[in-house]
């Protein structure tokens, strides 16, 4: 049997047998072990979207999606208040201890929802045909709010948005310059739209970007994993909050890899 052969040389003759996907996979794994870069005394952690009505099934959000499909979104909420909300806990403490920015953010409207993109719109539409009120709620209703587990403390960064990414809408990118900021921890709700639209642009901004792939989650577990694939693969890397929390918990300074 010979082995496939690359500019590097001889590796590993069970790829020549792998489909597509299989090779891509593979392709990731090889990419992780390269070193990840992270400053940690420039390092600042992400929370995005983790909302009361995100996080409840008792709003708009889940309600429409049960009315659509009913059990659709029983495994979502599970996962975001068994999983989800401690490890955002864990890391907002750690980030705490080592006095580096948290910045939240939350999606809804200023207005009436007429200043949203099209398709925040259309959820909006929905809603309101299917449970007679808009999916995304006004900054000011206490359903906006940051869930109480994970609130904000005095002096930490709430931003509104009325993107799936902060960047579009919001002043982060300036901010995060100002506050000299190059790495960041990415994490909230949810991982295919919001979360990994805000490390794909902070990844083109510069920033050194790392997705908490167990303190984030979406409608399903399949979607997860792919969306965190996708930016795996080009834009940055993802870890297990065990191993930030540890990283933040040691005397690192400066940049450090792991």
């Amino acid at each position: 049997m010979e082995h496939v052969t690359t500019a590097s040389g001889s590796i590993d003759e069970g790829i020549r047998f792998m489909n597509e996907h299989e090779k891509i996979l593979k392709m990731i794994v090889l990419k992780d072990q390269a070193p990840l870069i992270f400053d940690v005394d420039h390092g600042a952690l992400l929370v995005i979207d983790v909302q009361r009505y995100f996080v409840s099934p008792d709003y708009p959000f889940g309600q429409t999606i049960e009315k659509l499909v009913p059990g659709a979104s029983e495994g979502y909420f599970r996962r975001v208040n068994e999983g989800v909300l401690p490890n955002v806990q864990r890391l907002i403490t750690a980030f705490r201890d080592r006095r580096r920015p948290i910045i939240f953010t939350g999606t809804g409207t200023y207005h009436d929802g007429t200043e949203l993109p099209p398709w925040l719109r259309d959820f909006d539409n929905l809603g309101m045909a299917l449970v007679g009120d808009r999916i995304w709620p006004h900054n000011d209703d206490p359903s906006w709010q940051i869930d109480d587990r994970v609130a904000p403390q005095s002096g930490e960064i709430v931003l509104h948005k009325t993107t799936s990414g902060p960047v579009n809408s919001t002043k982060l990118d300036q901010l995060l310059h100002n506050l000299g900021v190059t790495s960041l921890v990415v994490v909230g709700l949810t991982t295919d739209i919001c979360v990994t639209q805000t490390a794909r642009e902070t990844a083109d901004r510069g920033f050194r970007v790392v997705v908490a792939e167990d303190a984030c989650t979406t409608l399903s577990e399949e979607m997860h994993k792919s969306a965190l694939l996708a930016f795996s693969l080009a834009f940055g890397r993802v870890r297990k909050t065990e191993e930030l929390v540890s990283l933040l918990s040691e005397e690192t300074r400066g940049v450090t890899t792991w």
